[in-house]
């Protein structure tokens, strides 16, 4: 991602502390922070929500769609494991193809709770939940306010599947994607706080009242 890109995304506060995140990377120190949000799926209140929305340009995703996806992004390995998710049959994924071009893909998980790669965490699902996942815009069609549509779409599909409890785990810095969520009616429901030096880690989880 370039500076103007993450700038854009994360403002310049939270830039410089996510350029200071990667200098310490550089000496053996890792640490992140997440919100951890849930959504209890409002039917009523969700459907209210999607009226402000065209879907007619959006549709279930196939392992043949990703192939139009920018492939910096797409790679070899990114294939591999999105071919993987759609064996289990508890992915499902959505988006826009525009132009013959993934314009935008989201995911839909609901065989495990899995925590941002950093922390190599996963936990079984509580009964009738589901992670919203790997949500990416194409650099030429950002600004169209794609995350917002796309992540009620995707409760919209969870509610279709039995689901009742959205999950979305949020960088902290990554204001953005925490207005979003904060808009399709989740809450921040606890910090999650990650450390690495060197070969020890360390997880905290803090409950918010």
């Amino acid at each position: 991602m370039s500076i103007k890109a993450k700038i854009k995304q994360y403002g310049i506060k939270n830039s410089l502390k996510r350029a200071v995140k990667a200098m310490l990377r550089r000496i053996g120190i890792q640490y992140e922070s997440f919100w951890y949000m849930v959504y209890h799926i409002n039917e009523a209140e969700l459907s209210g929500k999607m009226m402000r929305y065209d879907y007619s340009d959006v549709q279930e995703l196939k392992y043949e769609d990703f192939l139009k996806g920018d492939p910096q992004i797409f790679t070899n390995k990114k294939m591999e494991l999105i071919q993987q998710r759609f064996k289990t049959g508890k992915y499902w994924a959505y988006g826009i193809v525009k132009n013959n071009t993934l314009a935008y893909s989201c995911w839909v998980n609901a065989e495990k709770l899995q925590y941002p790669t950093v922390i190599n965490k996963t936990t079984p699902f509580s009964q009738n939940e589901g992670l919203l996942q790997d949500a990416y815009c194409h650099s030429e069609h950002r600004g169209m306010g794609y995350h917002s549509k796309m992540n009620l779409y995707r409760l919209f599909k969870m509610k279709e599947k039995q689901l009742k409890r959205a999950v979305a785990i949020v960088l902290t810095e990554n204001i953005p994607a925490y207005k979003t969520q904060l808009k399709s009616g989740f809450t921040a429901s606890k910090k999650v706080t990650f450390y690495k030096i060197l070969n020890k880690t360390f997880l905290f989880e803090k409950e918010l009242s």
